[in-house]
């Protein structure tokens, strides 16, 4: 009967050999059994937001570096960190195959 809160009646009375009819009696009975109706927003959770969070301003020590190969290529950086070894990187990018 559980399987009815997520599935349709005729696909679990299929995997269950059974018949519809007999299936949905079952299902009226014990519905009829409850008392305590189920909150609307409990049949079914399509979408779940997940909230970001906060965006913090990049402050004046913070990097943005974007570079460009000929073969099309990009290297794109951003860090709240100044202190990188941009050279160091730079060539490796523009060296690499």
């Amino acid at each position: 009967m559980a399987l009815t809160a997520t599935l349709s009646p005729s696909r679990v009375a299929k995997h269950l050999r059974l018949r519809v009819s007999d299936l949905k009696a079952q299902i009226t009975k014990r519905q009829g059994a409850r008392a305590a109706p189920r909150p609307p927003h409990a049949a079914a959770a399509s979408f779940v937001e997940v909230p970001q969070p906060p965006v913090q301003p990049q402050g004046l020590g913070g990097l943005e570096v974007e570079v460009h190969r000929p073969d099309g290529a990009r290297l794109r950086m951003h860090s709240p960190d100044a202190s990188l070894p941009l050279a160091t990187i730079i060539h490796s990018f523009l060296e690499a195959p």
